[in-house]
């Protein structure tokens, strides 16, 4: 068989976006995530390889930098083959060419719809409005990153359109809510409403949404609100204050089906906040257990660099060290690796 068969610890990267290479793979064994965010939300999509089917192709082909970061999730081997190996196996094998053809066939009528969306003129005004409810979707669900990133795209493309000045409220409502000024409640971000004739969130013409009644005592917390406002203390340095909270939401979200996704976030943020008040042993038995419970939650890295900062506060080098040795074994990298970096750099410098 024509290639080369390497074999990829779990963690390992194969090949990092914007990457340009000629390499075309076959997964033999193993699992690997392709790792790329999506065109009109930004969001981050993360699609698992199976034994037997291949990646990197429709780069290679086109000669184009790669459009994703191929991550190993557990041990693997895979069969590299260059342009001219993968096209002499495609041309002999009938039974992968009807694999290749309907891979790409998918990944076409994706981007077809997503062209479609944005470039058809005669359904203009409801691609304003898809779009728009695309933005309040993530809004009221607090991902304020990717509504963010729709609102801003809105504005982009429609800088006069039915929704301008309501994306624009909301890309300040979002800002506040992330630098812990603003309510972070999706009603009393949107309590100006829309404009004459403009579907709100739900649906209904130039209705506003409602604001939500008073809490009365011993009704059940809203954990996805409330945990904004909790963030919004932190951000305050009201550490303490924000710690109480974080615990309520915690006893809420554990109570609550619903909630439970949040359990993570809460426990992360929990020890931060021990961090700031220096209870640095509480801090690292908190984002221990986290990581225990959550290992493949996307505040891992962050929770390991945070124990590490826990142990330098202590002046426990060695085991700052090794959690900030374990962050950059750790993929993919991003901007808490730097921080690792500089602190591997601070310790070494200063022994």
């Amino acid at each position: 068989m024509p290639g080369t068969l390497r074999n990829y610890k779990s963690g390992s990267i194969i090949y990092f976006h914007g990457d340009v290479g000629d390499s075309n793979y076959v997964l033999k064994s193993g699992a690997v995530s392709l790792i790329y965010h999506t065109i009109e939300t930004n969001e981050e999509v993360r699609e698992t390889i199976q034994s037997g089917e291949f990646f990197g192709v429709k780069s290679s082909l086109a000669k184009r930098p790669r459009e994703e970061t191929a991550l190993v999730l557990k041990n693997s081997q895979v069969l590299v083959l260059s342009a001219e190996e993968f096209e002499k196996l495609v041309t002999r094998n009938v039974k992968i060419i009807n694999n290749f053809l309907r891979v790409f066939s998918n990944q076409l009528r994706r981007v077809g719809k997503l062209v479609h969306s944005f470039l058809d003129s005669s359904e203009t005004g409801d691609n304003q409005a898809e779009l728009f409810k695309i933005g309040e979707y993530y809004l009221k669900n607090h991902k304020y990153k990717q509504a963010q990133y729709v609102y801003s795209t809105y504005l982009k493309h429609y800088p006069s359109g039915n929704f301008a000045g309501q994306c624009t409220e909301r890309l300040e409502s979002i800002k506040d809510a992330l630098e812990g000024k603003g309510p972070g409640t999706f009603a009393e971000m949107t309590s100006k409403g829309p404009p004459p004739g403009a579907p709100s969130s739900r649906g209904a013409p130039g209705k506003a949404e409602p604001k939500p009644a008073p809490r009365e005592s011993g009704e059940k917390i809203d954990v996805a609100a409330r945990f904004y406002d909790a963030v919004s203390l932190f951000s305050q340095e009201k550490y303490e204050e924000a710690f109480t909270l974080f615990r309520k939401l915690h006893a809420s979200g554990s109570a609550d089906q619903s909630a439970s996704e949040y359990l993570p976030k809460i426990e992360f943020e929990m020890g931060r906040c021990l961090i700031a008040m220096k209870r640095y042993n509480d801090a690292v038995k908190v984002l221990s257990n986290m990581i225990k419970k959550y290992p493949q939650d996307e505040n891992v890295k962050d929770a390991l660099f945070n124990i590490g900062m826990s142990y330098k506060y202590q002046g426990d080098k060695s085991r700052a060290a090794s959690f900030f040795q374990k962050v950059l074994k750790m993929g993919p990298q991003g901007p808490v690796d730097r921080r690792a970096k500089r602190e591997l750099a601070g310790l070494t410098a200063g022994s």
